[in-house]
């Protein structure tokens, strides 16, 4: 994992670089605070290494990776505020640490930064990788309302569940995979291709995500265990023992669910418990493994030499490789 760490750093330098305003700084310290405070920088990995891989290079890469970062962390300032979430990485969320005002200036300059650095990019380039992140942000936007909506239902349906994670968090990983096409002068078979590929590990990705929350390791996950459960999200796992559940176990299953009265703990552990009776833990355990598995075979539809392909395999499989 050498070379990612190497493209990690090469993207900081070039944040670094770039992110050069300091005045007015309530303005722009929130700004560098979350740039600089951690993140897998996933999505940006993606675009150099789907750079490197079709063209040898990943230096013209840099402003699309550093774009979608920043959109990134953009949409999660944003999410804090809706949320009131006062911990993000293991740290004070802006909205925390400064306000909900200061939050939101600072989310909307990340915005525009983010679209600013793709006029490093001259001519169609530039037309491609702009439109393409134009149809993004309206799309993760959607999720993120479908998201909202979603607490204050009572009857969600699986299909729609799916629909939410596409939106909200497949799209920006379909499009750091469409970025590094676009950017290396990909096919533009070769484009759509990688689109659908990270749209797909998306899903994995996020179900791995509501999979790993109620039943990874802290150590590994990197968060608390079971903070959907404390915080009554409606995940697919919450959608799936809802339907599968009847008579008693439904009734009591859902009054654990929304109890004020047991601890946090016991309510995780027994919402746990139901996750597995229901058959909801193997049933998500399949989704995973049949959105990853879509990913990876159609890696084989690329026009790329066959030993990159295995190694695009390899890195696609190592994100979704904690569920036993």
């Amino acid at each position: 994992m050498g070379k990612f760490k190497n493209y990690i750093n090469h993207l900081n330098e070039y944040i670094d670089k770039n992110l050069s305003f300091d005045d007015p700084k309530n303005l722009y310290d929130p700004v560098k605070y979350i740039l600089q405070n951690g993140g897998k920088r996933v999505r940006p990995v993606f675009t150099l290494f789907i750079s490197e891989l079709f063209s040898g290079k990943i230096d013209k890469a840099l402003p699309a990776a550093a774009s979608i970062e920043i959109f990134h962390n953009f949409t999660l300032v944003h999410d804090d505020i809706m949320d009131n979430a006062i911990i993000r990485r293991g740290a004070k969320t802006i909205n925390d640490k400064w306000n909900n005002n200061t939050a939101i200036l600072s989310g909307d300059v990340m915005l525009i930064l983010s679209y600013d650095l793709l006029s490093n990019y001259k001519d169609q380039t530039y037309i491609d990788l702009s439109k393409e992140l134009n149809k993004t942000a309206r799309l993760v936007c959607e999720g993120q309302r479908y998201d909202i909506d979603f607490s204050a239902q009572n009857n969600i349906q699986i299909k729609h569940y799916f629909k939410m994670i596409e939106l909200k968090t497949a799209e920006l990983i379909a499009c750091s995979f469409k970025f590094g096409g676009i950017v290396s002068e990909a096919s533009e078979n070769n484009v759509q291709t990688l689109y659908e590929i990270g749209k797909n590990l998306g899903i994995a990705f996020q179900l791995e995500d509501d999979y790993l929350d109620s039943f990874g390791q802290s150590k590994d996950f990197g968060k608390k265990i079971g903070g959907d459960i404390i915080e009554k999200k409606k995940t697919l796992l919450y959608i799936l023992s809802k339907e599968n559940l009847e008579g008693e176990q439904k009734e009591l299953f859902l009054n654990t669910f929304n109890s004020l009265e047991i601890s946090k703990e016991e309510r995780i552990d027994k919402i746990k418990t139901f996750y597995i009776s229901s058959g909801s833990k193997k049933i998500l355990e399949d989704y995973i493994k049949k959105y990853h598995d879509i990913s990876i075979n159609l890696i084989n539809d690329l026009d790329l030499e066959k030993n990159k392909k295995s190694v695009l395999k390899d890195y696609c499989s190592s994100l979704i490789n904690r569920v036993s």
